[in-house]
């Protein structure tokens, strides 16, 4: 087991981190290499898992920290899982046989259960990072606060997916809500929002050890410091915050590809109701 020991001090990190590559990895390479779907999905995922790697690689090469796997964490489920999960949901409008659209969504959803456990890993990582005690030093930032507002709707839209399936054994996989898609696009953008604010900057906005508790905007907001600006320099913090910011645009810009047939009569009876 020390072989998955790589976080600093935290093993439990490591297990969950390893254990979320080992589910994510192999589907993400089956979803993108698998005909069907946007193109535009697909480079993105592409360019997610490129603008990540070189994100982790760089940052180990200065040395292996516990917020470093904050960072890889986060950023392996929002820049490289979550755009290959949504690719994998979009490709099952291009398939016409029911077992393949199942196929699909069993994808998307195993990427999502693996972003999940990126981002638990993440989490823990940051959170033991800091001075004990709660609220204290967490959830200071605009970055900490939209983070986590984009962990919440993530669970929410993951709670809802397992209501609307069902019977776990045997789940039913083709559905349809816009009350799912709406909150998964919210997540997932939200959650690439606080990947640029990271890398800009850590603006604390709140002192819960104050009392009253009262939320202010520091005269700095909008000046590049922080993290990714010492470790990686302007150049390449920039890089980062361009790259993230071309893939949620990439993501944006993509419209579902819909064969001509008519779906599925069990996808169509999902519409009636979230």
């Amino acid at each position: 087991m020390e072989a998955l020991s790589f976080v600093p001090n935290q093993p439990v990190v490591s297990y969950i981190l390893a254990g979320s590559l080992l589910v994510g990895v192999p589907v993400f390479a089956k979803t993108i290499s698998s005909a069907g779907g946007p193109l535009l999905t697909r480079l993105a995922s592409v360019h997610g898992l490129t603008l990540v790697l070189a994100l982790s690689l760089l940052s180990l090469q200065k040395g292996n920290s516990l917020f470093i796997w904050h960072v890889i964490g986060m950023g392996v489920a929002v820049l490289a899982l979550q755009p290959a999960a949504l690719h994998a949901i979009l490709s099952k409008h291009s398939a016409k046989d029911p077992e393949k659209r199942k196929s699909k969504v069993m994808e998307h959803k195993l990427l999502q259960i693996s972003v999940l456990g990126c981002v638990v890993a993440g989490f823990l990582a940051i959170f033991l990072n800091k001075p004990a005690g709660f609220p204290g030093k967490h959830f200071q930032s605009v970055h900490s606060l939209v983070g986590l507002f984009a962990i919440a709707l993530m669970g929410f839209n993951m709670l809802h997916a397992a209501y609307r399936q069902g019977n776990p054994i045997a789940p039913k996989l083709l559905w349809v809500s816009v009350l799912h898609r709406t909150v998964g696009t919210l997540a997932f953008s939200a959650s690439l929002v606080a990947v640029i604010l990271g890398l800009f900057n850590r603006t604390v906005v709140v002192d819960w050890a104050t009392k009253p508790v009262q939320f202010h905007r520091p005269q700095d907001w909008y000046v590049m410091s922080g993290w990714a600006k010492n470790t990686h320099g302007d150049a390449k913090a920039w890089m980062f915050i361009g790259g993230t910011g071309m893939l949620l645009g990439m993501m944006m810009l993509t419209t579902p590809q819909r064969p001509r047939s008519a779906p599925v009569a069990e996808e169509a009876a999902g519409t009636k109701a979230d």
